[in-house]
């Protein structure tokens, strides 16, 4: 019987990627943050009715969380705003800080707010680190329903982003040219250093031990590009990806933001472009790894966005229910 062996013969040697030119093409339904102009977005594939975008109208709009009731929690320079999933509406805001770099939900209700002396005078210019790294500058304020603080605690450095609780109860933090691990009461407790870290972004620890990072810059401003980086828990690199190197030119992997690793064990990643307007044509805005560190998917919009920072992929997920990433994936917390 003679079925097509040239074409048998073929698939035996086809990458992953390439498989997938047989099969459907992947699409998504994702929550974006256009932190070029200061936008939401959600957009789904399968049913562009769905899809919106909103205008925050504040700086730096920069997490995300799925808290629920259908409800998104995004953190901004000033604080922190719930909006509505389904329409896009502002459900409350927080706006009396400065440099909030992370915001999260947590399991008992409260939040946590993460960021530079975000409740003192500020003394930075803009959002750049303070230069003094040997103060306790990196504030985890938390709040609970009302408000009112139940506990803060300040650890060492100047520089904060998005910080991500652990399945063992403490926290990863990007602190600029390193990720740190920190306990609840102000203690570093693990440095994970990698050379090329600039303004790094986000790290989440997967359940095999490993810990997922992006690079924020990475070694853009040196002529080079950003990229992504696995670990294991010994602090060995298992694999650095999506560097210019690694890719189509038209990725342009200019800063490597907020990251999510799906169920199937693909990363998509926001590639931020740059502040403020103009940056539509430069770069593929959100791309997928998969775990052989191809691009399986990529999305732009080139008239109505500038620059996302931030992408969370909602595919399947219950968005009535709580979520964070202390299993690796955004997942419903489980009691």
């Amino acid at each position: 019987m003679k079925l097509f062996p040239a074409t048998w013969a073929t698939l035996t040697v086809l990458t992953v990627a390439q498989l997938s030119a047989y099969s459907a093409p992947i699409k998504h339904e994702f929550l974006a943050i256009d932190e070029g102009l200061s936008n939401l977005m959600r957009v789904d594939e399968n049913a562009p009715a769905k899809n919106w975008l909103v205008h925050i109208g504040k700086e730096h709009p920069r997490d995300m969380q799925l808290i629920g009731n259908n409800e998104l929690l995004i953190s901004h320079d000033s604080g922190y705003s719930v909006l509505d999933i389904t329409n896009g509406k502002m459900i409350s805001d927080v706006s009396k800080y400065h440099d909030v770099s992370s915001v999260r939900r947590l399991a008992n209700g409260n939040t946590l707010v993460v960021g530079v002396d975000f409740d003192l005078p500020k003394k930075n210019k803009g959002s750049s680190p303070l230069g003094d790294p040997t103060g306790r500058h990196v504030i985890f304020g938390e709040f609970d329903p009302q408000g009112a603080l139940v506990k803060r605690a300040a650890y060492e450095g100047d520089y904060a982003r998005l910080a991500r609780e652990t399945a063992q109860g403490t926290y990863l933090v990007a602190c600029n040219t390193l990720y740190r691990e920190g306990d609840r009461d102000g203690n570093w407790i693990k440095d994970f250093p990698v050379d090329g870290f600039n303004h790094a972004w986000k790290a989440v620890r997967l359940p095999n031990g490993n810990i997922v990072m992006s690079a924020g810059y990475g070694l853009t401003l040196k002529g080079g590009s950003s990229f992504m980086i696995e670990e294991d828990s010994t602090g060995k690199v298992v694999r650095k990806f999506g560097s210019k190197e690694q890719l189509p030119a038209d990725v342009n992997p200019y800063f490597y933001g907020l990251f999510q690793v799906l169920k199937n064990g693909d990363i998509v990643v926001a590639n931020w472009q740059g502040h403020k307007a103009g940056h539509n044509d430069s770069g593929r805005q959100i791309v997928e790894f998969n775990q052989q560190s191809e691009i399986v998917w990529s999305w732009s919009d080139r008239a109505f966005v500038s620059s996302l920072q931030a992408v969370l992929v909602i595919d399947g997920l219950d968005t009535t229910q709580f979520h964070d990433e202390r299993s690796g994936s955004v997942a419903p917390l489980v009691p």
